[in-house]
């Protein structure tokens, strides 16, 4: 197996661990630990836990080892740790977490979209809003189509704000797009008054109007609540 390979897979393990539990926060682990339960080489097993130590899930100290953090002292927005925390069990509650952040910040950039932006932006908000209505009346709401132009106008949405700080935020909409598809918190058939706030949040976008746009994505986010909420108990 390749070099990067080796130490993908390692921090992949020990950050999967970390999230899910199975180091808790206090724990202290040493290189040599890390080498013997993987098989690698003292650099593969630093290297990992450099990688680790940049998203705030373990601290190193001279005579200490690696010492495992509590939540609140991780990167808890990087791709990596949405991604480990989705493939565990405690799923639905990130998803729930996250939406909470969109619910935040979706809004105000609706509001925003709305006098910023450009007229390509507004003219490929309303198509992709189209689509996604398009695809949800026949029952298409999990094909590779829908997820794609979902991703794709939640984060046109929020580069149409332009606000650099709620474009950051892209990424982080689309790991838990992403993650709702995977792990199929997505309904077939998503709730059509949902789907259509997309078109509404586009065409008040285009109007120029910031109170429609952002009542429409308040609106459109509040379904997501609920769509969570709902497929969760069925999993």
């Amino acid at each position: 197996m390749p070099a990067a390979a080796i130490y993908d897979a390692v921090v992949n393990d020990l950050g999967f661990a970390i999230v899910s539990g199975r180091y808790e926060p206090g724990q202290r682990l040493t290189l040599s630990d890390i080498e013997e339960a993987h098989g690698v080489s003292r650099t593969v097993a630093r290297d990992a836990v450099k990688t680790l130590a940049a998203l705030g899930m373990v601290e190193t100290r001279r005579r200490a080892g690696v010492t495992i953090q509590p939540r609140h002292a991780w990167h808890v927005l990087s791709p990596e740790i949405i991604a480990w925390r989705l493939a565990g069990e405690d799923r639905l509650a990130q998803i729930e977490s996250l939406t909470d952040v969109r619910e935040a910040i979706e809004p105000r950039a609706a509001r925003l979209a709305a006098s910023h932006r450009t007229d390509g932006q507004a003219a490929e908000l309303l198509e992709l809003g189209a689509i996604l209505v398009s695809l949800a009346e026949r029952g298409l709401g999990r094909i590779p189509e829908y997820l794609d132009s979902d991703i794709r106008f939640h984060g046109l949405l929020l580069e149409a704000s332009g606000n650099e700080m709620l474009y950051a935020m892209r990424g982080m909409v689309a790991d838990v797009l992403q993650g709702r598809a995977v792990h199929g918190l997505h309904p077939v058939w998503p709730e059509l008054d949902a789907v259509n706030d997309h078109l509404l949040i586009a065409e008040a976008i285009h109007a120029q109007d910031p109170e429609a746009a952002e009542s429409a994505s308040r609106h459109q986010l509040s379904w997501v609540h609920l769509e969570v909420g709902a497929l969760g108990r069925k999993v």
